[in-house]
């Protein structure tokens, strides 16, 4: 048996970096209404990175169609919740790689997928956004991820100079909802061991 390994795109994870998330809707909940989730950052050049990633995932792309960047939003308990966010093992260029190996090495190839899983812990409860957003978002409409630098302490202000990137697909979800197979089910069990 032969083994095949395919490196998603990496960088070097500071969480000290992830400061907080920001949450946005209309004033007037349209069935076409785009929603913001932002990613508060403590420099520009690290929310430059972390948008490149991103971006990288999607092939260079800023509209993520084929939902090639997964966006988790997990509700532990009552007072936190967790972010993921990590690139789909469903790739055009994973499936691709994983013909082109198969050719060359038979069926008995064993295809092995790295990748890195970005999670940070936030605050929840009743003064949440969060808690808002997941109220109001509506499943499949557009989601508008932008970069965040915090100012004065406490104050989001975007940063223009980073393109967004637009998703229409993320998963909202309780941690005791999640499926065995699910990534943050794992994740959560065997890395940061919740329960």
């Amino acid at each position: 048996m032969t083994s095949s390994m395919f490196i998603q795109p990496f960088f070097d994870y500071k969480p000290e970096e992830w400061l907080a998330m920001v949450y946005a809707w209309p004033k007037k909940i349209e069935p076409d209404s785009s929603f913001v989730i932002g990613f508060a950052f403590k420099t520009e050049r690290y929310a430059k990175e972390f948008f490149d990633l991103l971006r990288a995932y999607n092939d260079g792309d800023s509209t993520d169609n084929n939902n090639n960047i997964r966006l988790s939003l997990i509700t532990e308990n009552p007072t936190d919740y967790s972010v993921y966010i990590y690139p789909s093992n469903e790739r055009k260029n994973i499936i691709n790689f994983m013909k082109e190996t198969e050719k060359k090495f038979g069926e008995d190839n064993e295809l092995l997928i790295l990748n890195l899983t970005l999670c940070k812990q936030f605050p929840y409860g009743e003064g949440s956004s969060f808690k808002r957003f997941k109220e109001l978002y509506i499943k499949g409409n557009p989601v508008e991820l932008y970069p965040f630098l915090l100012k004065d302490g406490n104050r989001p202000e975007v940063i223009k100079s980073i393109e967004p990137i637009i998703k229409y697909d993320i998963k909202i979800e309780h941690r005791k909802l999640l499926k065995k197979e699910d990534p943050e089910y794992q994740h959560g069990k065997d890395i940061i061991g919740l329960k």
